[in-house]
């Protein structure tokens, strides 16, 4: 399926079909699901955490059909709007809206509600320009081509925190730990410490499915 725009050309991409150079790099305004190793998807959802900040929850499902599991790729709160199909370079930052509730990826100090590490959860609205600082994040890539490619995986650094998107197959929410709460089976996705000094394959993402905007031309 093509999609013409008035400021670039986007497709309809799944990860596993789609090859085309036009449409290898994510750039601004691509709205995608990020797949984590574990085969989860970050997603989020209309429920906001019952500790820590009290904001929208953020975890990782493993459907891959769910809606609630797109973000929309976005400059950087203090920044100018990024025209559409510009590539993401790698050391930049970016924002993640939540497609369906237009909230921003956002991480603090707030204690994440499994691992106690730093707490994610949806802030602001987009649509209101509501957002701050700890809305922004840093792509760091695993790819040598100087850009944010959709077959390759990223780390996502807090600059606010020092922290990075984060979730393991073995943190889950549970009877034990959310008894009765409706995100039983999905995984915490939470902000690991200090994460420029770790490596692990934990805090990598990867681009999936989603509607990516051609490279613009400059």
């Amino acid at each position: 399926v093509v999609l013409i725009t008035v400021a670039a050309i986007a497709a309809v991409v799944r990860a596993d079909e789609y090859d085309d150079d036009d449409f290898s790099l994510v750039t601004c305004g691509s709205t995608l699901k990020l797949k984590h190793k574990s085969g989860y998807h970050l997603h989020s959802h209309d429920i906001n955490w019952g500790s820590g900040s009290g904001q929208q929850s953020i975890t990782a499902m493993k459907s891959s059909d769910d809606t609630n599991s797109l973000w929309t790729v976005a400059s950087p709160h203090g920044q100018p709007i990024c025209p559409q199909g510009t590539p993401i370079k790698c050391g930049s930052t970016v924002r993640l809206i939540h497609h369906n509730t237009k909230k921003f990826l956002h991480s603090h100090r707030h204690a994440s509600p499994v691992s106690h590490r730093f707490e994610i959860s949806g802030y602001g609205n987009s649509n209101e320009n509501h957002s701050d600082t700890g809305d922004n994040w840093k792509i760091e890539c695993e790819s040598h081509s100087g850009y944010w490619q959709r077959d390759s995986k990223v780390k996502f650094l807090h600059p606010d925190t020092g922290g990075c998107l984060h979730a393991q197959k073995d943190i889950a929410f549970t009877n034990q730990n959310c008894r009765g709460c409706p995100i039983i089976g999905q995984l915490e996705v939470c902000g690991l410490q200090n994460c420029q000094y770790v490596k692990s394959a934990d805090s990598l993402w990867k681009a999936g499915d989603g509607i990516f905007f051609s490279k613009r031309e400059t």
